[in-house]
């Protein structure tokens, strides 16, 4: 008799020997399974030749145009999917955080700023202070003048031409006067590809 399933017990029932056409019929599927098996992992998503979605930067003041003098840094994650960036931006020491942006420029140069993360209001939280994370969220809404599309932005991500910027404000006439009082820009990190 030829091996059944049995559906409510996970296992072959046998009785008497499994004829050789069953067997061969077997043998044939494994060996066709062994050829499979390596175009498996030829359709595996993690083609690292296909373009970044997952970037990060490290922020202090020394990265700042011109150097800031300040205790404060920053880490930031960015992952992009579809037409959104999804980030965490992560801070020690920094006070009177007011706004944080995405900047469209190379290393040492300023740029203008392109994608908001936090504190310029709704849908984007305020920013917070001292030590933990400064903003999280998703966006995908660029700003500036002249207007960019988002895969112009995602574009210049890509080509490592990018920065991060925590922008400080004390509520002090005059701005700029130092830790805390950093409106042009407190810490600062390049975005590159994780």
């Amino acid at each position: 008799t030829a091996p059944t399933w049995n559906a409510s017990l996970p296992q072959w029932e046998c009785e008497g020997p499994i004829p050789k056409e069953d067997v061969m019929h077997w043998l044939r599927s494994l060996a066709m399974l062994g050829l499979m098996v390596p175009l498996v992992g030829a359709c595996d998503d993690d083609d690292s030749s296909g373009p970044a979605t997952e970037f990060v930067a490290t922020l202090s003041g020394s990265e700042e145009v011109p150097p800031v003098t300040t205790t404060a840094t920053g880490s930031a994650v960015f992952s992009i999917s579809g037409d959104q960036i999804t980030y965490t931006v992560t801070v020690a020491n920094v006070e009177n955080a007011v706004v944080s942006h995405i900047h469209i420029a190379a290393p040492g140069v300023n740029g203008p700023v392109r994608l908001n993360l936090c504190g310029t209001g709704d849908p984007l939280p305020a920013c917070t202070s001292g030590t933990g994370v400064l903003a999280t969220g998703a966006n995908n809404v660029t700003v500036g003048t002249p207007a960019i599309t988002f895969d112009s932005l995602v574009s210049a991500i890509r080509a490592g031409n990018t920065y991060v910027n925590v922008h400080t404000d004390n509520g002090v006439e005059p701005p700029n006067t130092g830790q805390g009082d950093m409106a042009s820009g407190e810490i600062r990190g390049q975005i590159e590809p994780e």
